[in-house]
């Protein structure tokens, strides 16, 4: 029958297996940086693949140069913590992963296409005076686009925004990108192109770093400005472009003119006018006080003497009896009216005689058994003619 052991029996009976296996003892692993934490002068991470994990830890760091998502190689020795129950790497020293043979192939093409004038001034267009409107080549998620998107319309938000989704990391990436280039060329209303990932491990930057898209770049007919990785990444993306931005947001602000930037200078121009008519109007306010008094001075008299006049001519307009004439004058014209007026002389006797309605004023306009109308002052009636003497 096994004998029972005790948590920290079997747990230091594990760490002297890993003591003893001197395989262990000095290992370089590489992997990318996640989980990282620095604490008092102590470096806390764990190295990644797609398949497995390892926490590591490295004492006495002076400083943290490393960041979460590098790709590194961390040389050190594997141990088993007895008191934690895990296993860490203890790291002794920590170089970028890949940086060797890439970084000499990256030097070696860098050296060849400035030899051959690929990053010359003469390439470099300068960006327009006035831009409306922007091709962007990157990823379509991620925080690139994001923060392309949220500065330019912060500074500028009439700036119109075209994106051509790529590939920016592994196989493919590169023609994708070229792709883009070719694409945003053919468009008249483009005018700057921003070529734009993250940061990320020379691995990861590869598909920036090739001869065909630095030529591809040269050849474009518009300005394009590369916001490659981090400010201390460098690619050939970068030399060959017109203009190179440490960052996504660093492109942003340089295609998108500030349109508020002259707000607080309008501000303080209205306020210093603001003073100066102030002042204007103190320095003349007794001017302006004395000549209104002058201006109501004249008025006062000029009314006066025109009221004065007026009343005069009233009056003797009144004295010439001008309305008893004219009353006088209206009663004689109304009275002839009512002389002539047909309704009077019919209440006198007389009629009117009508004939297919045309008056009968003389005896020679009738004739025997015609029809006529008789209209009296309060109607009429028809009647036939007997016999008509002349």
């Amino acid at each position: 029958m096994l004998k029972a052991l005790s948590v920290t029996q079997i747990n230091t009976y594990i760490s002297n297996v890993f003591e003893a296996e001197e395989l262990l003892q000095y290992v370089k692993v590489y992997g990318e940086i996640s989980n990282l934490s620095y604490v008092r002068g102590n470096l806390y991470f764990n190295l990644k693949d797609k398949d497995a994990l390892l926490p590591c830890i490295m004492f006495g760091v002076g400083s943290c140069d490393v960041k979460e998502g590098d790709q590194i190689i961390a040389s050190g020795g594997i141990k088993f913590y007895a008191k934690g129950g895990r296993i860490n790497l203890y790291v002794n020293s920590i170089a970028p992963y890949g940086s060797g043979e890439l970084y000499k192939a990256f030097i070696e093409l860098k050296n060849k296409l400035e030899v051959e004038g690929v990053f010359d001034k003469k390439f470099k267009k300068p960006l327009p005076k006035q831009i409306s409107k922007i091709g962007v080549i990157t990823s379509s998620t991620g925080a690139v686009l994001h923060d392309i998107v949220t500065v330019s319309h912060r500074r500028n938000p009439t700036l119109n925004i075209d994106v051509y989704p790529a590939r920016v990391q592994g196989k493919g990436a590169e023609k994708t990108i070229i792709d883009g280039l070719k694409y945003f060329d053919n468009c008249d209303d483009i005018d700057v192109i921003i070529i734009a990932r993250g940061g990320g491990s020379i691995e990861d930057l590869q598909p920036f770093n090739t001869e065909t898209l630095a030529r591809e770049i040269i050849k474009n007919s518009k300005p394009v400005i590369s916001a490659v990785g981090h400010e201390v990444d460098f690619t050939i993306c970068d030399f060959a472009s017109s203009i190179r931005a440490a960052t996504p947001s660093e492109a942003a602000e340089l295609v998108a003119q500030d349109i508020f930037a002259g707000f607080d200078l309008f501000k303080n121009n209205l306020s210093k006018l603001n003073y100066l008519i102030y002042n204007m109007i103190d320095d003349n306010a007794f001017l302006v006080d004395n000549n209104l008094k002058k201006l109501n001075a004249n008025y006062n008299q000029f009314i006066y003497k025109k009221k004065s006049k007026f009343d005069l001519i009233v009056s003797k307009f009144m004295n010439l009896n001008f309305v008893d004439k004219i009353e006088k004058n209206l009663t004689i014209n109304y009275n002839k009216l009512l002389t002539i007026n047909p309704k009077s002389i019919s209440k006198m006797g007389w009629a009117k005689i009508v004939k297919k309605d045309l008056i009968i004023n003389s005896i020679n306009d009738i004739k025997k058994d015609d029809n006529v109308e008789i209209q009296l002052f309060d109607g009429n009636f028809e009647a036939k003619v007997l016999k008509v003497n002349n």
